[in-house]
């Protein structure tokens, strides 16, 4: 594995947890020069199954895309405020399950990927899996996790 970190990939659902990992993250970018690439990943209210037997209109599709991104600019502008966070960033939203999206997003061996320590509760975790467990059993670059009290002044 390569020692030279480009991108850290941030898992980002607006959770403290995401923001605690966005600020983290965010360091690490700074540390070692790197692209931070704050992840948002979302499907559809219901879950795919739903829209592929019920599809919704394009312009609710549309709106769900919009929900998305407005979530990860509320999460971006939490960590960072209006100033930004001074590192170069990517910010981007993708439409699958999020442990997936993650582990696609960081493939290279250059990458970090940096995961909140889950902020949805045990009941959400029961039913649509863990996140954090997802990217660390299946990430084939390193994975920091990071807890919401790493944060705390």
């Amino acid at each position: 594995m390569s020692t030279m970190v480009k991108r850290v990939v941030v898992g980002v659902d607006g959770s403290p947890g995401s923001v605690a990992a966005l600020r983290r993250g965010a360091q690490e970018a700074a540390r070692h020069h790197a692209l931070l690439c704050p992840v948002h990943a979302w499907a559809p209210p219901g879950g795919e199954a739903a829209d592929a037997v019920y599809p919704a209109p394009a312009d609710v599709r549309a709106h769900w895309e919009r929900d998305a991104d407005a979530t990860l600019a509320r999460a971006c502008q939490e960590a960072f405020g209006t100033a930004g966070n001074g590192a170069r960033m990517l910010p981007r939203t993708v439409r699958a399950p999020a442990g997936m999206a993650l582990v696609a997003c960081a493939a290279r061996d250059t990458d970090v990927l940096v995961v909140g320590d889950g902020g949805h509760g045990p009941l959400h975790r029961l039913l649509h899996g863990s996140v954090s467990r997802y990217c660390l059993r299946h990430a084939h670059c390193p994975v920091l996790l990071v807890h919401s009290a790493d944060d705390a002044p």
